[in-house]
């Protein structure tokens, strides 16, 4: 069946198969040594998913997106509408513009700590602690360019949910170099200590009043404390 592509196979009365092949001549092997090894497995359904990707074309109409203008949150995507309500995904302009401006900065506090450090402006246990800090930060940028460099290299039609994987690993990687600048060079006050008022109780009681040691947490009006 797989010869003739023939779907009613058993119903014709011309077809043949063969269960066995003898030749003298040869010596005997078993098939498993032909057998593909994993490498050369991988590496073929590999190629056939890129020449399937390669395929996929836009259909008439259809917006799509270009890697570039994934990361600045330039263009979002526009999903069908349902019961009259349009739906448009767009990222968090915080957290998407937030992620860029907070990887230049790593750069530059990954700069910075290996000047220090070829000066010895650093001790040992300083040194080291930074050392930890820095190359898991460089492992997540790392991460974050393995799932978003390559979509430069694609043929096929881009959306604008395919940053999403790569979204993750800058996200970390923000928390992680936002940690590593409030702790390590003490550029801005610790949030959660200025808010920890709120999480362990107020001793007092009239936060209202202007004179109050707590009224300047009060960046929002709305806020009921």
């Amino acid at each position: 069946m797989e010869v003739t592509c023939n779907p009613n196979l058993r119903e014709a009365d011309n077809t043949w198969n063969i269960e066995d092949n003898v030749y003298p001549k040869l010596p005997n092997s078993s098939f498993e040594i032909y057998a593909p090894s994993f490498l050369s497995k991988f590496l073929e359904a590999h190629t056939v998913m890129f020449q399937g990707n390669a395929g996929l074309k836009p259909k008439e109409g259809e917006v799509t997106s270009q890697p570039w203008q994934w990361p600045i949150n330039y263009r979002g995507q526009w999903f069908s509408a349902i019961d009259g309500y349009k739906v448009y995904l767009l990222g968090n302009p915080v957290i998407w513009w937030g992620n860029i401006v907070i990887m230049a900065a790593f750069i530059g506090v990954y700069g910075i700590n290996k000047f220090l450090e070829k000066r010895g402006k650093l001790s040992l246990s300083q040194q080291d602690r930074r050392t930890v800090a820095l190359q898991s930060c460089c492992w997540l940028l790392l991460a974050w360019a393995l799932h978003y460099l390559p979509f430069y290299f694609m043929g096929r039609i881009l959306y604008y949910h395919h940053y999403f994987p790569a979204l993750l690993f800058s996200s970390m990687l923000t928390g992680k170099t936002t940690s590593c600048i409030l702790y390590y060079h003490h550029y801005f006050p610790a949030l959660f200590y200025l808010f920890a008022p709120l999480s362990y109780g107020m001793h007092e009681v009239n936060v209202d009043r202007s004179n109050s040691s707590l009224q300047h947490l009060r960046w929002v009006n709305s806020w009921e404390f």
